[in-house]
């Protein structure tokens, strides 16, 4: 997920005046900022792209014209890979030229204690053996304390082999679930090539831990199931 953000660029003098533009990253679970052990690559550009004092990912001065996309690659890291073409981007002469990009967890992420979300899988029906449905984006709903459904700001997508897939909630210090028993309520919403949403069923999650699969609760969801 990529956000435009109103922020300053802390680019090194040497750099300041010949930097094109640049790209923040950050995990979309605890906003960290990440910058080793993945690659950014700007596709068309000659440069290749300095990370400065601040963790950015900054380009020097050459011909915006021939920017194609920006892909990131997270190799080994527990991310998603992101592809953004210049329309996702802030570039001159919008200033300043930054980019914040969350990245989003995958299945294997280890996650800390304290966040809410769970473990599933994504197929088109419920036939045996099931096929999995690839690269929806899949994102939750979350029950406020004033019986208000909330959207949470992650969205992730299922993987291409089993449809797998880690969704979860990221609340604001102001924010306060519904609350019984100590689970929160949610409902997993799921959308296909930018296309509308389905949902599910309301769900309950312990708050706080991330609910893996189990034999009772196998977190299985059938594209033909859900609901508008």
């Amino acid at each position: 997920m990529s956000q435009r953000f109103d922020v300053h660029l802390p680019l090194e003098e040497g750099y300041r005046r010949r930097v094109l533009f640049g790209i923040e990253l950050l995990d979309a679970v605890t906003l960290a900022p990440i910058y080793q052990g993945l690659k950014v690559v700007a596709g068309g550009l000659l440069g290749q792209p300095v990370v400065n004092a601040g963790g950015l990912f900054v380009w020097l001065q050459e011909d915006i014209q021939n920017l194609s996309k920006v892909s990131i690659d997270p190799g080994t890291l527990p991310y998603e890979g992101v592809e953004l073409d210049p329309s996702q981007l802030n570039l001159p002469p919008i200033k300043p030229a930054l980019t914040t990009i969350e990245l989003q967890p995958r299945v294997g992420y280890d996650f800390a204690p304290g966040i809410t979300g769970f473990r599933g899988t994504l197929i088109e029906s419920q036939v045996d053996p099931p096929t999995p449905v690839a690269n929806a984006a899949v994102r939750l709903q979350w029950l406020d304390d004033g019986n208000v459904w909330r959207n949470a700001p992650t969205t992730s997508h299922t993987d291409q082999k089993r449809g797998d897939f880690v969704s979860i909630l990221r609340l604001a210090p102001a924010e306060r679930p519904h609350l019984e028993d100590g689970e929160v309520t949610v409902r997993l919403r799921v959308s296909r090539d930018g296309g509308a949403e389905r949902g599910s069923n309301d769900l309950k999650l312990q708050q706080g831990r991330i609910t893996d699969p189990s034999t009772l609760n196998p977190l299985t969801f059938a594209w033909d199931e859900l609901q508008p």
